[in-house]
């Protein structure tokens, strides 16, 4: 750490790692007073004694970073202006913003919203291989070239000055940057991958088994049964207190936490493969325990009855204890007792996941003072993301398993905590666009509210990192649609779960290797023009590419050959294409040559097991491809550990010969497969086309222009 004299003011200079530098300014030369979010342990800002890779000029009057002239003013609150080149592009600010991909000549605030900014992320990655993130919980204002077209801006009325400007080569180098200071994304349990289906909030007991029973039925892929307020005795009840609604949800007094599982509605929900998530509501005061976490003792007025004088009691004529304590404003909150653990009794019970809705997390609190001194111009940001913090730390030290909480509201580090979803805004171009621009942020776990009264909405709401339809107030079980629409919902279901295997080695992908699951195409393909600005088309893992929203029915495909999933038609990329939406179909969706996608077909839900055969489609080229199929346990936290496997395949055609590499599996968990087998399905092959397995000649029959070889890994690998 070294401080230099600047201005008026001072500048810290913190080598965080060889290519993140922090930079602090202030009045005075005392930069003690940490932020927050360092002091609560979600960002790491510490000085690694490393020298960087990001030139620093300053003295008195100058402040030159990375070749851009830096000024930072600091009278009140701060501003800072980097003066940028002509033809830098910005990625980022996560959903601060849901009209553009491209943030150059545009302006955003800084401040969780209701609707217009749920999760906003101060930060930004460029086209020029640097970042910058401006990590004040504080209000912000980014003015990126719009009013002078040559300079970025950074503006908040309150608080100082820190921010990290970081490098790296490409957008995976930079979030992967920028993750290492806000926390790399979590992988959710398996089952969290399939759709969480959130009922009518006028549900009760007999119906919720009855409408999980249709699902299965009906064969409608589903693991996640949501229910919304009115699972609780006090409908938006944000108290410790909550207790089921027993009019609805009968749970007899005298049971045992064991019996509950057993013998009351719990018992047919585990039966029938489902997880039961319950929503929340918010408005306690969760800065105590992260006060208590960090182990900060903030002196709170009380009175210690053992060491005090007492001696003045003797003259009161009359005994009231009313008049022994200190009174708080705060009635809601229990100062001793962290807020998850209310919530302990319901997962003991068989509770898998919570949803986390906007109330109160997301509202303005002018007059509140919190328990750590902050007020709420401070506190504001950091309270969504606090609140996702407790909520997945709290539900993984009970249970030892992964957590899956989902939220509305965010703020930049929540990557690491809970999945979101893009709030009370449904499931059309917007939310789409928002969750393009959290990618480009960092946050991987994202969706929306399934929009289900067209094919079009059902088409994204099932092509995402994870799927939810809430239904809230509405009628919308799938076995009551159209017959169009029903068919659609139970294809794109069942395509969805067919895909499990490849979309939760993308979330290892994104968890390990920094790559979101769905990102837009300029992550991909950064020197296309094309798509710099793309706001309806989206890579899904590796080799899908989704096109939604399509009103002129024309796609764009980058460069290679594309394969309509569809139709089976081929594409030559590098160029926009004309493409007629299939009738039963909502939008288009590609499989790029060289694909390889494995694959799980016939599931209604996702087992807790792991799979123990797989269907590997291969789409060949003349360049090589390599997938890696990643497997794990599914739901325990041994991932982070490194218990594993992970099982390489590769794939290229020389000439009329298809060499397909399988390795054997590399790693070991708990519950690990002894054997796996393997249909594989060579598509669009030719009648001379040669199969070669380890480079090994297999037969192979020949269906509907599909090659096709089952094989286990006894016979690969002996």
């Amino acid at each position: 750490m070294k401080i230099f004299k600047y201005r008026n003011g001072y500048i810290c200079i913190t080598n965080i790692s060889e290519n993140a530098i922090r930079i602090r300014a202030g009045l005075n030369d005392r930069f003690d007073e940490e932020n927050p979010c360092v002091r609560y342990g979600i960002y790491e800002m510490s000085d690694k004694h490393v020298s960087s890779n990001i030139n620093v000029i300053i003295d008195d009057e100058q402040l030159v970073i990375n070749g851009m002239k830096t000024e930072i003013s600091f009278t009140k609150g701060f501003t800072l202006k980097m003066h940028v080149s002509p033809e830098v592009r910005f990625y980022g600010l996560g959903d601060a913003d849901r009209s553009t991909l491209e943030k150059r000549g545009t302006e955003h605030v800084i401040w969780v919203h209701n609707v217009k900014c749920y999760i906003p992320y101060p930060m930004l990655i460029t086209s020029e291989g640097w970042g910058i993130f401006s990590s004040t919980t504080y209000y912000q204002r980014f003015d990126v070239c719009h009013r002078n077209p040559d300079v970025l801006s950074i503006f908040s009325d309150k608080g100082s000055c820190d921010i990290v400007v970081f490098k790296g080569n490409g957008y995976k180098e930079l979030l992967c940057q920028f993750k290492a200071i806000t926390g790399f994304a979590k992988m959710l349990p398996k089952f969290a991958y399939g759709l969480s289906y959130v009922a009518n909030q006028k549900i009760d007991a007999f119906n919720m088994i009855n409408e999980m029973y249709t699902f299965r039925k009906e064969e409608i892929p589903c693991d996640v049964y949501g229910l919304e307020p009115e699972w609780m005795e006090k409908r938006y009840d944000s108290s410790v207190d909550k207790k089921f609604n027993t009019t609805k949800f009968y749970i007899p007094y005298w049971m045992t936490t064991e019996q509950i599982r057993e013998n009351t509605f719990f018992k047919p929900i585990t039966n029938m493969d489902f997880k039961l998530s319950l929503w929340l509501c918010c408005n306690y005061d969760l800065s105590y325990e992260e006060e208590r976490n960090a182990v900060i003792k903030k002196e709170i007025e009380s009175y210690d009855k053992e060491e005090e004088n007492l001696d003045y009691l003797e003259d009161r004529f009359e005994v009231d204890d009313h008049f022994g304590n200190p009174q708080y404003m705060d009635k809601l909150t229990v100062k001793d007792e962290p807020w998850f653990k209310h919530l302990e009794k319901f997962v003991d019970m068989g509770a898998k996941a919570f949803k986390l809705d906007g109330a109160w997390q997301i509202e303005d609190h002018p007059d509140r003072l919190y328990g750590n001194g902050m007020k709420d111009d401070e506190m504001h940001n950091l309270y969504p993301l606090i609140y996702a913090k407790q909520m997945s730390e709290g539900y993984e030290k009970h249970t030892g398993t992964r957590s899956l909480v989902y939220s509305s509201g965010g703020f930049a580090g929540i990557q690491q905590y809970v999945a979101t979803w893009s709030g009370d805004t449904g499931g059309g171009p917007k939310p789409l666009v928002s969750m393009l621009n959290l990618a480009m942020s960092g946050h991987v776990n994202t969706t929306c509210d399934m929009s289900v009264h067209n094919i079009e909405g059902i088409h994204f709401g099932f092509l995402q990192p994870w799927s939810q339809q809430c239904n809230w107030d509405y009628w919308n079980q799938p076995w009551l649609f159209t017959k169009e629409l029903k068919e659609a919902y139970i294809y794109y279901a069942r395509l969805r779960y067919s895909l499990i295997p490849y979309l939760y080695s993308a979330a290892y992908e994104a968890y390990i290797d920094i790559a979101p699951i769905m990102r837009p195409l300029v992550f991909d393909y950064p020197d296309d023009e094309n798509v710099y600005n793309i706001l309806n088309q989206y890579m899904l893992g590796k080799y899908l590419m989704v096109a939604a929203f399509m009103k002129d029915k024309r796609a764009y495909l980058p460069e290679g050959i594309w394969i309509d999933m569809f139709t089976n038609k081929e594409y030559e990329g590098g160029k926009y294409v004309d493409y007629e939406i299939p009738s039963e179909r909502g939008g288009a969706l590609f499989a790029k040559k060289g694909s390889i996608l494995v694959r799980s077909y016939g599931i209604t839900s996702v087992p807790e097991s792991p799979f123990s055969s797989y269907t590997i489609e291969i789409y060949p080229s003349v360049s090589e491809n390599v997938f890696n199929l990643y497997e794990d346990d599914g739901i325990s936290l041994e991932y982070k550990e490194g218990k594993r496997s992970i099982t390489k395949f590769k794939v290229i055609k020389v000439d009329n010969a298809i060499r397909i590499s399988i390795s054997e599996r590399k790693g070991d968990y708990g519950n690990k497969p002894d054997m796996v087998s393997y249909d594989l399905r060579v598509m669009n092959i030719n009648e001379n086309d040669l199969i070669y397995i380890n480079d090994i000649l297999y037969q192979h029959e020949i269906t509907d222009g599909t090659g096709v070889v089952n094989i286990n890994e006894k016979e690969l690998f002996g």
